[in-house]
């Protein structure tokens, strides 16, 4: 054989190496996992980056990402086994559980405790303290959601009593059109509202409110016990979309100026450090926030919130990105 020969060959066997190492491994097909959110909200756009960041593709995974109309249409879908995935508050998960619907709450991409929640007034408002908001109205988006739940109990910790107006996706403009004497506002429009100056914070929840899982990623059962590889797979991904916006200021507020479809650096800059560089990478949920959890919906009126281990899953958590 002479000595051309034998470097063909080497050669070609080199080529039959790389060829056989760019192929996925059996088993490790394209699956495709449906999630739903509820809003535009820091959390999802999270979801969104560690697909453009082509993280989910790494991993073999085909993700669809629809926004709903709140948590509870969200939460609907999955039951209807629309989406295979969704974010909800343990206590609507709890209702859907009690209900019959197979899930479980499986990982926390939110900061435990309400980064960038405010109970707030316009800058013109006569409420100057906590303890003029007594007997006042506050906007909510419904009564029974999270927003009512965190407003009812922040009331209860001051002292006083409120009445909350259910105003859907509309509290910002309900504050500003006066419709509300204060409003519950999450990031972006307390940030935006506390740069441009128009909007006071009366109750800052980050700091009057106990760690919490003010929302969790709910999987389906099937998920959870036909396909543990994909939902694992799945939560790598988003744990290393994490770790990159944390790593990478200028990236994110980039990224978020564009999810947002908001202009101001210095807003995006104020969900970028004081919210997103809260999110636990690992997503992982303590006893302590699932109780404060489903105890938040009981004292908010929830008739019946089941234990804590009936909702939660922490078999899959901590996550290892990598």
């Amino acid at each position: 054989m002479t000595l051309r020969l034998v470097a063909t060959r080497l050669v070609a066997l080199f080529s039959l190496l790389l060829l056989i190492g760019s192929v996925s491994p059996v088993g490790a097909a394209t699956e495709t996992v449906r999630i739903g959110v509820g809003a535009i909200y820091p959390s999802y756009a999270v979801f969104l980056a560690a697909k453009d960041l082509g993280y989910y593709k790494e991993r073999d995974l085909n993700v669809e990402i629809t926004t709903f109309r709140g948590g509870p249409a969200a939460q609907e879908a999955l039951a209807a086994g629309s989406v295979d995935m969704c974010s909800i508050h343990p206590s609507g998960a709890s209702l859907a559980i009690d209900k019959g619907v197979k899930e479980q709450i499986v990982a926390l991409f939110t900061p435990p405790q309400p980064a960038g929640w405010h109970i707030m007034v316009l800058s013109g408002s006569p409420i100057k303290s906590v303890a003029d908001l007594n007997g006042k109205t506050i906007g909510v988006t419904q009564k029974g959601s999270l927003t009512d739940f965190w407003v009812q109990r922040a009331a209860k910790n001051a002292g006083i009593t409120v009445t909350t107006v259910p105003l859907g996706g509309g509290v910002d403009a309900g504050l500003r059109a006066k419709q509300v004497d204060a409003a519950i506002l999450w990031p972006l429009f307390s940030y935006k509202g506390l740069v441009d100056g128009d909007l006071r914070s009366i109750i800052n929840l980050e700091t009057a409110l106990r760690p919490t899982v003010s929302e969790g990623v709910a999987a389906s059962a099937d998920l959870i016990e036909k396909r543990p590889d994909v939902l694992r797979r799945w939560l790598a991904a988003t744990s290393k979309a994490v770790v990159y916006m944390q790593g990478h200021e200028s990236w994110t507020v980039d990224y978020l100026k564009k999810y947002f479809d908001e202009s101001d650096d210095r807003v995006a800059r104020l969900v970028y450090r004081n919210f997103i560089m809260k999110i636990r990478p690992d997503g992982a949920m303590q006893p302590a926030w699932e109780q404060d959890a489903l105890e938040l919906g009981a004292a908010a009126g929830v008739a019946h919130v089941l234990p804590a281990d009936k909702v939660f899953s922490t078999a899959f958590t901590p996550i290892k990105s990598r």
